[in-house]
């Protein structure tokens, strides 16, 4: 059991960068999105970028209770933002869609990376 613990503690580097890069590829969609005068891109792009500069630079802290505070504050935030650009998509039927796209495929191979991980750790022996 203490295999599989570690297994799912330590994911791969590519499912690492994928869960980093996702605000970054929401941006892109705000951005293109707000240069085509659409409604709601302000705060999509705002929101993004704001996570983006807090994932790739964090504030490190050296209380064990205020990097958790900080963690919680990075999966609520993230986790935000997929259900504000979900909101967004769903409701204001956003422009260029090639944008929005991007970030469809982005979450999709979120989606695969973290069945191989779930795979990976079911071969365990």
């Amino acid at each position: 059991m203490d295999a599989v613990w570690q297994q799912l503690h330590s994911p791969s580097p590519i499912l690492h960068w994928l869960l980093v890069l996702l605000p970054v590829t929401i941006c892109i969609a705000g951005l293109t999105g707000w240069m085509e005068h659409e409604r709601g891109n302000r705060r999509l792009t705002a929101w993004a970028g704001g996570l983006t500069i807090w994932i790739f630079a964090p504030v490190t802290f050296s209380q064990v209770e205020w990097q958790q505070l900080s963690g919680m504050i990075t999966i609520l935030g993230w986790l935000g933002l997929v259900g504000f650009w979900a909101h967004h998509v769903w409701t204001h039927r956003p422009t260029p869609v090639w944008a929005h796209g991007l970030v469809i495929a982005h979450l999709v191979a979120i989606a695969v990376a973290v069945a191989v991980a779930l795979v990976r750790v079911a071969m365990l022996p």
